[in-house]
């Protein structure tokens, strides 16, 4: 990546004036996105019970009618929409979830790395997810689980960008004299138009983020983000990728 250009700001509140290498004060700023997390759950909720009534019909269809291949060709398009609906659904609802709060900071650097052990032989032919580590980092006061969360969210869209033939990245930094960890991925894709950086700064849900599933993963990030008193920033140009960093509170 070349040097992005634009910033589509933060996410949530990072907190200030906090001593080098001491866990910043957790301001619990409110959540923006919990009004539409909560629309979210219902949307979910209720598009789940039709859904399961569509595919259940649909897979119904699809065996009484092994003999039209006209009406199977239907009931296999009727199924294949309704699966995608549900994997929408899933995205729903993980928007929705309560982002827990853990007694213990977790390891980033172990994170990452279980993450790529994982993620490594599921990649297409021509697109590499590499990763830029310390030895070692402080923990941060998030859980595994969620933290795997934003990295599936992020690399996801960073897959997406890069369309089959590309590279993203995953870097981690400590920034001891602010008390920050930083973690950012990176992609070399078409990077994110203007307009489209415009609607992320106001919080709303898009489509098409340089070939991104949808915005709900970005609003997942900045929803933990604020949840840990922490903060998100967008940096892209279109033709130079795409970097989004988060930034919470160090703790060693």
């Amino acid at each position: 990546m070349r040097g992005a250009e634009d910033d589509a700001g933060a996410a949530g509140s990072a907190p200030n004036g906090a001593p080098a290498g001491a866990p910043a004060a957790n301001p619990v700023a409110a959540d923006p996105l919990a009004p539409a997390a909560a629309l979210a759950a219902t949307v979910a909720h209720d598009l789940g019970n039709l859904l399961t009534v569509i595919l259940g019909n649909a897979e119904l269809l699809l065996e009484c009618v092994p003999d039209r291949p006209d009406l199977a060709e239907c009931a296999t398009l009727i199924l294949a929409a309704a699966q995608r609906g549900t994997e929408l659904t899933e995205r729903l609802d993980r928007l929705a979830r309560r982002i827990p709060q853990p007694a213990t900071p977790a390891d980033p650097v172990a994170v990452i790395t279980a993450f790529i052990r994982r993620m490594t032989p599921e990649l297409p032919y021509g697109v590499s997810l590499e990763a830029e580590l310390p030895p070692q980092a402080p923990g941060v006061l998030l859980q595994p689980a969620t933290l795997t969360l934003v990295l599936e969210e992020l690399v996801g869209n960073g897959l997406a960008a890069v369309n089959g033939r590309g590279r993203v990245r995953i870097t981690l930094a400590h920034d001891a004299a602010a008390g920050r960890v930083r973690l950012s991925v990176v992609d070399d894709g078409p990077g994110i138009a203007p307009e489209t950086l415009r609607r992320i700064r106001e919080g709303r849900f898009t489509s098409g983020i340089a070939g991104h599933k949808t915005g709900m993963g970005l609003a997942l990030v900045q929803r933990v983000a604020t949840a840990c008193g922490g903060s998100v920033s967008i940096h892209s140009a279109s033709g130079e990728g795409t970097r989004v960093t988060l930034d919470v509170a160090a703790h060693l």
